[in-house]
């Protein structure tokens, strides 16, 4: 297996300079004078330390690691010194014209410019951890094609109609799909990311990121400052490489720890090989414990409803958890 890297997109939204930016941007485009608008999409809860950890503990063969993040931003604790780690500004990578911008789909757009990116490359959100020793075979099979999981979906046969039933998120992996089907004739919609770690292909997303049919597509997208329900998702990558041949899809089946024991209790078991397969997502630790044992890769996502007291238990998780501090940190 060649040499695998790992980027990740941070930022500290807390930063009063970002944040003047970001609210003067909200103000000009979109009138909004709310500094709390999607706080939590660009909120630092401190994950990032302990996904290093987590890399460090249980995937250790990584080549090197890229940290993508703009108006100098680094986090306190790391170490800069660290020769596996790289900090790369928006402007090492984004046109001057496109900048600032506050959308992950736009600064995902441009991943392929990060200079000496390997050709294989795991994309992970600073709140996504490995949870157990996982293979190089675990992101890219013996062919080398990608290996990602996704959850099902059930659309609409209307797509129109289901575009405008979805939120922007949803939006975006639906309009990913169907430019997919629109090309190639293949039918995608019922697959959806499961938020856990995406491999790539440099080489296939640079073909995907500039066939014709594409490109004015992403072009056009990558000047939204924020996130819009019109944009596409890298989710469209993934797509590209699976009708490609480049990259194959895996059901994730999440363990489930309900209130209906007995019900989760015979899924587990018909899907116990799956779930510890597979990765997990929850907005907070509390009352998912069990499933968050009994998975390969999990992923805290935050949300605007998580309490003061439900941020610090998803600390308190993770630093019972990755206890022993990484080469990454001062």
């Amino acid at each position: 297996m060649q040499k695998i890297d790992i980027v990740y997109l941070w930022v500290d939204g807390s930063d009063k300079k970002w944040l003047a930016e970001k609210n003067k941007w909200l103000k000009k485009l979109l009138n909004i004078t709310n500094t709390n608008a999607d706080a939590e999409r660009y909120r630092d809860n401190g994950e990032l330390k302990y996904s290093l950890r987590s890399i460090e503990k249980y995937i250790p063969w990584v080549n090197h690691i890229y940290i993508i993040t703009d108006f100098n931003q680094v986090p306190k604790w790391l170490n800069t010194k660290n020769k596996k780690i790289t900090i790369i500004q928006h402007s090492d990578i984004m046109p001057a014209k496109i900048r600032p911008t506050f959308n992950s789909n736009t600064i995902e757009m441009c991943l392929h410019n990060i200079p000496n990116l390997s050709e294989r490359f795991l994309l992970i959100n600073d709140d996504m951890f490995c949870n157990r020793p996982l293979s190089p075979r675990f992101f890219f099979d013996k062919r080398g094609r990608t290996r990602t999981m996704f959850c099902s979906k059930h659309p609409q046969k209307n797509i129109d109609k289901w575009l405008e039933s979805s939120d922007n998120y949803t939006s975006t992996i639906i309009r990913s799909a169907k430019l997919i089907d629109d090309i190639y004739g293949k039918k995608m919609y019922k697959f959806s990311p499961s938020h856990g770690i995406d491999p790539y292909l440099k080489s296939s997303w640079i073909e995907c990121r500039n066939h014709p049919l594409i490109k004015k597509h992403i072009d056009k997208n990558i000047h939204n400052k924020f996130r819009t329900s019109t944009e596409l998702q890298r989710w469209l990558f993934t797509l590209y490489a699976a009708v490609n041949k480049r990259g194959k899809l895996y059901r994730s089946r999440p363990h489930k720890s309900s209130r209906h024991k007995i019900l989760d209790f015979i899924y587990n078991t018909l899907h116990w090989y799956k779930t510890g397969k597979s990765s997990y997502v929850c907005p907070c630790v509390l009352g998912h414990e069990k499933s968050l044992k009994n998975c390969a890769v999990f992923c805290i996502n935050d949300s605007g409803d998580n309490t003061p007291e439900m941020l610090q238990a998803n600390i308190d998780y993770l630093e019972a958890r990755f206890p022993n501090k990484s080469e990454f940190e001062k």
